[in-house]
């Protein structure tokens, strides 16, 4: 079948009129646009806005021949867990080395995907999928103590090794919130911490 004669097989357009194609694209129908992370919004406006203090790079990478995925160079049994004070205002930026598309997933807290919004307007994203050959970047509050999973949801990889820990900490005397200062009971309520 010449698949370029299929009315879907024509690339959607978005505000940027960047064309979109392949796994992108897949599936929709003719005449319908593909949506794009450029086009998500916030429903309510975001409670922090602050400019990021740093960034942590997280590399994606692996090995399709002894096939292993890696997080910064590392398997999950090597790799160094990923340090962050404990509300402290970051970037997540997600390099991805591979040739495969990988959803990278943090648990216990969302994380405000920079698409072009305005920082009140950013959704939140506990999962971003990473792009072949692409890079995407992320603000997070870290409000949340303890160690978080941060890994490829596609299983396999995060099996074989694209999985390491985000820590979350107190440092240099900073205080855990109280009962009524936190927000985590309303992020709680609209996202599962699995």
């Amino acid at each position: 079948m010449e698949h370029s004669a299929h009315p879907s097989a024509k690339p959607a357009v978005n505000e940027n009129t960047q064309l979109v194609y392949g796994w992108a694209n897949a599936s929709t129908p003719a005449g319908h646009k593909a949506l794009q992370y450029s086009d998500l919004k916030s429903l309510n406006p975001q409670p922090d806005t602050r400019p990021a203090e740093r960034e942590l790079k997280v590399r994606l990478g692996g090995n399709m021949e002894r096939y292993i995925w890696t997080i910064n160079g590392k398997k999950f049994t090597e790799v160094e867990p990923l340090q962050v004070k404990y509300g402290e205002r970051i970037r997540l930026k997600f390099i991805n080395d591979s040739m495969m598309a990988h959803p990278m997933h943090l648990h216990g807290m969302f994380m405000q995907l920079e698409n072009g919004q305005s920082s009140a307007n950013m959704p939140n994203k506990h999962t971003l999928i990473v792009p072949p050959g692409k890079t995407v970047t992320a603000l997070l509050t870290a409000d949340e103590l303890g160690e978080w999973a941060i890994h490829c949801h596609l299983l396999y990889h995060m099996s074989s090794g694209m999985m390491s820990k985000l820590v979350v900490a107190n440092v240099d005397g900073n205080q855990a919130p109280t009962p009524s200062t936190s927000n985590s009971a309303k992020q709680g309520d609209s996202h599962a911490h699995h």
